[in-house]
């Protein structure tokens, strides 16, 4: 993967996204702000899931999205119905790992075969929830720090936790609650 140790990660933040927004979607930048990947929903949201998502239980639906970096797939994250782990893989399909949220603060890095590697904040620093304007739009502004040297699979799990910060924290797209995390750099 070649995305730099520090990412700023974007996501819309507005009226319309808090009341009908569905679909997820962060892009990421480097810190000159040249945009680097994006992460998003790769299927069509059926009714159901639509109808889920504009809700308090988006967090609990189903994720799947891809992290692409110029239209090229580097990672597929996804998570199941209710609050398993979020699944970590190359594009190809092959397992890189899980993220498993076991507190409010600690979300645990796991191998393909479901043994801890470590924990989010021993591998990257994130800090959450600055609202600031990208092309004349309000954005969220996440900051991603991943330790330089981290590696592979925590590297890319890494990544995928600050890409899809609110799927694995279990928020989904709904923006209407909890507040701000903030994980001090590794």
């Amino acid at each position: 993967m070649t995305l730099p140790d520090t990412l700023i990660v974007e996501q819309p933040w507005g009226a319309a996204r808090h009341l009908f927004g569905t679909r997820f979607e962060t892009r990421a930048y480097t810190e000159q702000g040249a945009p680097v990947a994006v992460a998003a929903d790769r299927k069509r949201l059926g009714p159901v899931r639509k109808l889920l998502r504009a809700t308090g239980f988006s967090g609990r639906t189903t994720f799947d999205l891809a992290v692409s970096q110029l239209g090229q797939p580097l990672l597929l994250i996804r998570k199941g119905p209710g609050k398993p782990p979020t699944r970590v893989s190359r594009p190809d399909g092959v397992p890189l790992g899980s993220v498993v949220k076991e507190s409010r603060t600690h979300y645990a890095l796991l191998d393909p075969s479901g043994r801890r590697i470590c924990y989010f904040g021993d591998v990257a620093g994130f800090t959450q929830g600055a609202i600031a304007r990208r092309d004349g739009r309000r954005v969220r502004r996440d900051v991603l720090h991943v330790r330089p040297g981290t590696p592979e699979p925590a590297r890319s799990l890494a990544i995928a936790v600050g890409l899809a910060f609110d799927v694995v924290r279990g928020v989904g797209t709904n923006h209407t609650g909890g507040g701000g995390f903030d994980f001090p750099a590794a």
